[in-house]
Parts: C-alpha cells; structure tokens; sequence
C-alpha cells in the first residue's frame, strides 16, 4: 500500500559510495488531508480547486500552471498525491497589489498522522505577497496556543479522525576559529551514513507551488517545530517570470526525520532568489535537503545561505545546485553554508554543485564547518557563564541570525517562545 519513494535527486550524480545522490523513504502512505487553518488579508483572494476551479476556468487555468510546476523533492511527489482526494488551496494577489499583511497557514498535525496539504501561491504582474507557514504537532499547539491561534482565522480543511540576540550574533562570529574553508564538491564529517529510511509513526507532507509573474515578489516563510518522531516531507517549487522575485526563510526547529526540497525555475531576464535556512538538531534526528536553482534567463541572481548547529547523534545532508543554463549570460549564483557541530557523534555532509552551459557567468559555493573556540569558550567560562549555556547561546545565535530576516513580528516571536 505504501510508496517507496526516491527524493532529493541530485541533478548530476557523484560516487555512489558517498551516499549522497538521493534520499530513499519506504512505506509512505498519506492518504488524509492535514488540518489546515489560514489567516488571509482582505486583499488577497483565496480558491479551493475542487470547488471554484470548477466553475472559474481563470482560477482553474492558474491551478493547472501551478500543479504543473516541479519540486525539489522530485517526481515522486506527483505519485503520493495520488494517494488520496486532496482540496488545492491557492493564494492570490491582483496585479500592482503590495500588501504588507502576510498570509498565515497553520498546520497542526496529530500524533499517528497519515496527512497530505498542496498549497498554491499566485503573484500577478508587479505585486507583493507574503506567505508564513506554521508546522506544529498538536500538543505544542495547546501548550503553546500558536496554531490554535489567537487571532481570527478561517478552517480552510479539516483532517479525518486518526490516532539577548545582538549579542548571541557578535558571538557566531567568533565560534568559528578551528573551521575549514572547503571549496571540494563534496564535504563530510562524522560518520558515513544512509538517509534511506522506512516510515514509521507519523507522517505529514506539504507540498507547495510558486507562480511569480512579471515583477512581483514573493516571500515564502517556513517554521517546522513538531514534535519527536514526525517524518515530514517539505516540497516546494516556484517559477519566476522576469523581474520576479522570491525571498524564503525555512528553519528546522523540531520533527524527526525531514525531508525538503526547493526548486527555483529562474526562467526569464532578472528574475531573482534569495533563500535561507537555519536548522538546530538534536538526538537522532535527521535533516536532507535539496535546492535546485535553474537559471535560465539573463542577469538572473540566486543565492543560498544555510547555517545550522549539530547536537547528539543527528545527522544533515545538504545538496545545493546552482545551474547555469543556456542563455543565462551575465547571470550570478552563490552558495555558502555555515555549520556549528557540538558532538563527536554528529553526520554532516554538504554537496555544492554548480553546472554551467553559459560562459559569461559567475558562480561560487563553500561551506565553513568547525566547532566552538577554545579560548572564547575559556573567556566565557572564566565570567561564570557555564559551558552548556554558551553552547545554548551560540546555537540560539544561529537560528537568530536567520529569524532576523524575518520582517513579521509575530513569527519572530514563534521562534524565540520555542528557543526558550
């Protein structure tokens, strides 16, 4: 009944033995839609497709384009939505709207869950739009009251019935003294593990769609807190027109084994992304990730930046692709990631590719991994600052550093609550 599911595909395989071409996950079996309640400024239309797709051929004309757009994770997604009847819940903004108000989507997922969203995010020609989403089990939802929300919000679908930053940023400067600089296609520390992994307990996975028109920008935030033991499958995929572009901020907070890919169809002149991720793990949990930027059109910029900390036996996986293709003359891509690691017992690998059809372009990668500096743990230890909590503050640096980027208040605040 399950899918066995190949994800993460690396565009240009390395050596097998490394284990890092793509992530394997047994027995995925979601056939339930997942609570979803949204908060929605009055400027920002809303469309279910199995309703007003069926009778709005304009609405059903966008929720074909948006289905039709590939994500990071791959193909493999376009089968586990088969598994059940999902609704199509898509975002719109008109042309030459800005609005400053995001849209809020909480997802609140129970244990045992079996659950599938597919979202849709449209941006008309020259408008702005911001989308924050949410993921949270449904015990830190009561405890914390975030997904069960205190402002007003609108169910949008309903699941069946189953079981100090200033200064934590000038420290992350300086924790970096025994890092090396790697500039390799492929950097590893810790143990050599597989990411290939079978489903057990809970399961939810989103799937998300990103149609930027001419000149519009889109701001897509991601805060993924659930509770231990979640498998979660984060898949996300945009299409910028020229001019257009797309700003996302996703940070792992929480979850057991999470799966997410991003990819960016930079298909027309100017069209830009930014995209960052934080993450703090811990224990035995497990981060892979994919993003994939293809850059087409000319004088296309993106850029990655990832920075994280790894705690206890977790492991994290990150593939980044930036590729030049034909017809991208004058375009720039940079990569870069940032890992902090406080166990002898952690697994990092890091892949930066960049492929290149183009000869007038400008690509660049690296990734800076180290531990925390001797002499500033002594300097802090020697003004009564135990080392567990200095290693508590670097790691909070970290995420801050990433939240910072975050022009929304309320979501700031979200993370902070859950750093303690």
């Amino acid at each position: 009944m399950g899918l066995d599911m190949t994800m993460n595909r690396l565009p240009a395989p390395t050596w097998n033995w490394l284990h890092v071409n793509e992530a394997s996950l047994a027995g995925v079996y979601a056939p339930d839609q997942g609570h979803l309640e949204a908060e929605t400024p009055e400027t920002i239309q809303y469309h279910k497709y199995d309703t007003v797709g069926v009778g709005n051929n304009a609405v059903k004309d966008v929720a074909a384009k948006l289905v039709r757009i590939p994500g990071g994770a791959g193909s493999d997604m376009e089968e586990l939505r088969k598994q059940g009847d999902f609704d199509f819940h898509i975002w719109e903004i008109g042309p030459g709207v800005k609005e400053s108000e995001p849209v809020r989507l909480h997802f609140r997922y129970e244990n045992n869950a079996a659950v599938q969203n597919i979202i849709g995010v449209h941006a008309q020609e020259d408008s702005e739009i911001t989308v924050i989403m949410d993921f949270c089990g449904a015990k830190k939802a009561d405890e914390e009251k975030i997904c069960s929300g205190q402002a007003k919000m609108s169910m949008v679908s309903e699941a069946e019935d189953f079981d100090q930053a200033g200064q934590y940023a000038r420290m992350a400067e300086l924790n970096t003294a025994e890092a090396e600089q790697m500039d390799s296609s492929t950097v590893q520390t810790g143990k050599t593990t597989d990411f290939d992994r079978t489903i057990g307990g809970s399961l939810a996975a989103v799937q998300t769609r990103i149609l930027a028109e001419k000149g519009a920008k889109v701001t897509l935030v991601q805060i993924q807190h659930l509770e231990d033991g979640f498998t979660f499958i984060n898949d996300v995929g945009a299409s910028l027109a020229e001019g257009a572009r797309m700003e996302s901020i996703q940070i792992v907070l929480g979850g057991g084994d999470t799966y997410m890919g991003l990819r960016t169809d930079l298909g027309a002149k100017s069209a830009a992304l930014e995209s960052k991720i934080g993450y703090l793990l811990d224990h035995d949990q497990k981060l892979d990730v994919n993003y994939l930027a293809y850059q087409t059109g000319a004088k296309t910029t993106s850029h990655m930046d990832v920075s994280g900390v790894l705690r206890g036996a977790s492991q994290k996986l990150f593939r980044g692709t930036i590729d030049f293709r034909k017809g991208s003359e004058g375009a720039k891509g940079d990569e870069k990631e940032d890992v902090l690691l406080f166990s002898d017992d952690v697994v990092n690998r890091t892949v930066p590719l960049i492929l290149c059809e183009e000869e007038d372009v400008e690509g660049n990668h690296g990734a800076t991994i180290g531990r925390l500096d001797e002499s500033l743990l002594f300097y802090l230890s020697s003004r009564g600052i135990e080392e567990k909590e200095v290693y508590e503050m670097m790691a909070r640096a970290r995420i801050d550093a990433i939240c910072g980027g975050i022009s929304d208040e309320k979501t700031r605040e979200l993370v902070r609550e859950f750093l303690g």
